[in-house]
């Protein structure tokens, strides 16, 4: 071989040398530079996989959250529903009270009406029995003598107490 200019002693001291090349590299730099590509790969895996499950947390949270945000809402629709209603049968018991009070007050107004009127009335008759009386006196003084003018007065006064009497029991 030493015709083709190929020393043969460097050639396996070449072999040799790339064979222990070869061990240390395989030893020392491929097998834990495979073991950091691993472990990196792991690594990027277990990081997709927590992405992954944070972002369904995200997601979950979202859904529940918006769920809440419903119930809170329907809840607030109801609430305000009920205090409409609350608010319109406290407004009707208010209308129903004053129409009470009003009907009272107005009862009221027209028993008082009545009992003036009634009041009045009376009044009015006495007015009108002492006229009659005087007119009478008048009359029959002129007319009649002194014992018979007696006689019918207190005739006159003994009908008109009588009627005056059952007309105050009447009212009263």
């Amino acid at each position: 071989m030493e015709s083709l200019g190929i020393d043969v002693k460097l050639l396996i001291a070449q072999i040799v040398n790339f064979f222990l090349f070869f061990l240390i590299f395989k030893k020392f730099i491929a097998k834990p530079f495979s073991q950091f590509l691993v472990t990196e790969k792991q690594k990027e895996q277990e990081r997709e996989r927590i992405l992954l499950e944070l972002k369904q947390k995200e997601d979950n949270f979202l859904k529940e959250k918006e769920i809440e945000m419903k119930k809170i809402r329907n809840e607030k629709e109801k609430m305000m529903m009920q205090l409409k209603e609350e608010m319109k049968q406290a407004r009707e018991r208010m209308l129903k009270e004053a129409k009470k009070e009003a009907e009272m007050i107005v009862t009221k107004a027209q028993s008082k009406i009545e009992i003036e009127r009634q009041k009045l009335a009376l009044e009015m008759k006495k007015k009108i029995v002492d006229l009659s009386l005087q007119i009478v006196k008048q009359i029959l003084s002129d007319t009649l003598d002194i014992n018979i003018q007696k006689e019918i007065n207190k005739k006159i006064i003994n009908q008109l107490v009588k009627t005056s009497f059952k007309e105050e029991s009447l009212i009263n």
